[in-house]
């Protein structure tokens, strides 16, 4: 088969790395997958062999709506599910390039107008990655702030917009009506590359967890500097206020760190930090890490917790913002407001450090996942996959 892996929204590394791992098990079976992505460049820069070829995908341009984001439906109205004016004309986009592509079933990840622009060609579909892109259709209409007690008729009213561009686009284009977002979704199964304790809608929400298979290529793996203190690695950026607070916070406690992040330090870092422009090998550093500092991204959040390495998350986005949450009732995470001064940081470091709960928490966490074989899933989902878009 030909089929059209489709990414529209987010940014960074997480949603090339998602759909790595099934390109590559897909080709190895005879298939072709081409990539029409959001940033080109990123997928040529560090997944240039998953995928036959890549290119461009639509992408709506304009202002970012305002207001609380409630639900899945008002997340992806960042991508022009908001309005039917911009969704109308970005189906369009995706139509014609499905005429010039020809493929046979379309791989979706965080992509939900290509989704669309598929129900109205006819074309078989399905979703993959973390539940916060890749809900189950039923949570559609869930909060995504589950401690702020939004109520039923208030959620509703957050998702009417997405059900109303999903009902006009269907008529614009003559497609078989459908009643909303939920209904689209139900179309193109959704695959949860998560674990229960990841999923952001709260454990058992999907039906099945393949477990998180992304990663990108990592070789680089630093000494560590010499520091008295637990081992500390650390993913975060510098142009983010949490980024100078965690360095501050660590240069006065002295412990060794390493540290990845795509920019370099604005200025020397202490001593006892060591940082890494290139991504690290987490699966190797984990191993001798006693602490992760993140802002709660998936993909490294998901390798510390399989690793049983307890976290301590800034978040600064609504994904990270989900996780966080649920990794603290799990009981291997606490976390910090993104904009905490270095001594708030500094004390919650030694909280994390001498919490014994926590490290019992991660550890336990990370048994339960110790047979879990990412390669294993991998060409289970791609068996699944094939089956899902050839029923």
């Amino acid at each position: 088969m030909h089929l059209l892996a489709t990414w529209e929204l987010g940014l960074g590394y997480g949603h090339v790395a998602t759909l790595a791992p099934i390109g590559r098990v897909l080709r190895r079976a005879g298939h072709r997958l081409t990539l029409a992505a959001r940033t080109p460049e990123t997928a040529l820069r560090i997944e240039r062999d998953a995928f036959d070829a890549v290119l461009q995908a639509p992408r709506h341009i304009g202002p970012a709506t305002g207001g609380e984001t409630l639900t899945y439906g008002q997340v992806i109205a960042a991508g022009g599910m908001g309005h039917a004016a911009a969704a109308i004309p970005l189906v369009a986009q995706w139509l014609a390039l499905f005429e010039r592509r020809n493929p046979d079933a379309l791989i979706a990840e965080h992509a939900p107008i290509s989704i669309l622009a598929a129900h109205v060609a006819g074309l078989p579909a399905v979703r993959l990655g973390p539940t916060f892109v890749a809900p189950p259709a039923r949570h559609v209409g869930t909060s995504l702030l589950p401690w702020a007690g939004h109520g039923r008729a208030e959620l509703a009213q957050a998702q009417r917009p997405a059900d109303l561009v999903v009902r006009t686009v269907c008529r614009h284009f003559g497609a078989p009506m459908l009643a909303g977002l939920g209904e689209l979704l139900e179309g193109a199964p959704g695959h949860a590359l998560a674990w229960s304790e990841l999923d952001h809608y709260g454990p058992g929400a999907a039906d099945f967890y393949y477990g998180p298979l992304v990663g990108i290529a990592a070789d680089a793996r630093p000494e560590w500097p010499a520091g008295e203190g637990p081992r500390t690695l650390v993913y975060l950026p510098f142009d983010r206020a949490s980024g100078v607070a965690v360095a501050q916070a660590l240069g006065a406690l002295g412990w060794p760190a390493l540290w990845h992040a795509a920019g370099a330090p604005p200025e020397d870092l202490p001593a006892n930090i060591r940082f890494s422009a290139a991504p690290i090998d987490l699966d190797a550093v984990a191993r001798e890490a006693a602490l992760y500092v993140g802002r709660g991204g998936y993909g490294a959040s998901a390798r510390m917790l399989g690793a049983g390495v307890p976290q301590l998350l800034l978040p600064d986005t609504l994904e990270s913002l989900l996780l966080t949450y649920r990794l603290r009732l799990a009981g291997v995470a606490q976390s910090q407001a993104a904009s905490a001064g270095p001594d708030a940081v500094r004390d919650a470091l030694r909280r994390i450090a001498g919490s014994d709960a926590l490290r019992l928490h991660a550890g336990q966490v990370a048994a339960r996942h110790v047979d879990h074989s990412p390669a294993d899933m991998a060409d289970l989902l791609g068996h699944d996959l094939i089956r899902a878009v050839t029923r």
